[in-house]
């Protein structure tokens, strides 16, 4: 059963989690138990068609506890193993919602109620979570919209609140824009150090075999020439939206891919690349930015049919990159979970001043987060807290 407050993509959601599952073998339905919202069954019946998957639901009845019912009972005759109610939401907190909740959980009795809560609500996710958790049984959370300009820093309150695992993340309004949580790449993006690992991963299924060893050890060396910029480009080129992978990099923030800019974004290093076309390969080889005066820049914006201005940002661009990934090296030991005392302090710092002030409180303030990232050093209790698995 998924419950939360109206806007927070629930619905999207529910059907994301049934086709997640029947990707891997399951048979899984959709009921659809909210008859507050007008075109909530539409939408749920469109997005179940796109994915093939059974559903049920009513435009003309008015009880969502009925229907529910109905729609569970039919499912189980045909054998399906993962039944999903989808129940109504509100804008804002209220009796009705709450007690709509309770009539469906206690008449279909479900083995899970997921709390689905958009990543952007920031310090109320606290008092959210803990108004469903008081009315229902939450065992688990779901964080939406993650493809946006939030870090999702009101993940840790929900989290508190419900004494509950993050067991997915959306990331965008696909289907298979969807992914189980992983806590340390989750934290170490919360703290602005992105998602390396992830990043690595996302790069080996585009390089080819044979190129991934020289790229890992460039990474791991924080090594970064005009050539690496232009082959790594390229990779990008090829792993999907620019925006999600930007958000995996330390010092990348969502604010670099603007919210239905992509495209431009794309023709921008396409630019990037054609200036580069115009280098000789000890420019390209050269780590050094100083080696490109004005008489080279000239050349390179005649050779490219660009202007002198858009040389210089480019340049620009590959400066701050390279420090970007000189700070890659540095992350090395955070990512093996060997945090020392004084990573371990500046972390602390860095994540106080995202923390919801309530969750701050309730962790014991400074003292209490230190305590938390010391935890964090062997990866296991962190795991635990948000109901990831340690590999």
């Amino acid at each position: 059963m998924f419950v939360g407050l109206q806007g927070a993509g629930k619905t999207t959601t529910c059907t994301k989690y049934a086709y997640y599952h029947q990707k891997k073998g399951y048979k899984p339905a959709l009921v659809c138990a909210d008859t507050f919202r007008a075109g909530a069954f539409d939408q749920l019946k469109q997005n179940a068609t796109k994915s093939k998957i059974p559903y049920y639901g009513s435009y003309t009845g008015s009880d969502p506890v009925k229907i529910a019912v109905e729609g569970v009972d039919r499912f189980k005759k045909e054998n399906c193993d993962l039944i999903i109610v989808d129940t109504s939401g509100r804008h804002k907190q209220q009796a009705s919602l709450f007690e709509e909740m309770r009539q469906i959980s206690e008449a279909t009795k479900p083995d899970l109620v997921i709390f689905v809560m958009d990543s952007s609500i920031g310090q109320t996710a606290f008092e959210q979570a803990r108004a469903f958790k008081q009315t229902v049984s939450v065992g688990a959370v779901i964080i939406t919209k993650m493809d946006g300009h939030a870090k999702g820093g009101g993940t840790l309150s929900a989290v508190t609140a419900t004494k509950s695992p993050v067991i997915f993340i959306g990331t965008g309004e696909h289907m298979d824009e969807f992914e189980v949580f992983d806590a340390k790449p989750f934290v170490s993006r919360l703290l602005g150090n992105g998602d390396m690992s992830g990043f690595v991963n996302k790069l080996q299924e585009v390089v080819p075999k044979d190129q991934q060893p020289e790229l890992l050890e460039m990474l791991s060396h924080g090594k970064f020439t005009l050539r690496i910029m232009y082959d790594q480009f390229q990779n990008m080129l090829n792993m999907g939206p620019l925006k999600e992978v930007f958000s995996m990099l330390p010092g990348m923030r969502a604010e670099m891919m603007p919210e239905g800019h992509e495209k431009e974004s794309q023709a921008k290093i396409k630019r990037y690349m054609t200036m580069m076309d115009s280098m000789t390969n000890e420019e390209l080889d050269s780590s050094n930015p100083k080696v490109f005066n004005e008489s080279r820049i000239m050349r390179i914006a005649r050779g490219s049919g660009r202007i002198v201005t858009e040389v210089m940002e480019m340049l620009e661009e590959y400066k701050r990159l390279t420090t970007m990934w000189g700070k890659v090296k540095g992350l090395k030991n955070l990512e093996k979970g060997n945090m020392s005392a004084l990573s371990r302090n500046k972390n602390s710092q860095q994540l106080n001043k995202v923390l919801p002030a309530q969750m701050l409180k309730q962790i014991g303030g400074m003292s209490g987060l230190q305590s938390l990232m010391k935890q964090m050093g062997s990866g296991k209790d962190l795991m635990g807290m948000f109901g990831g698995r340690d590999e």
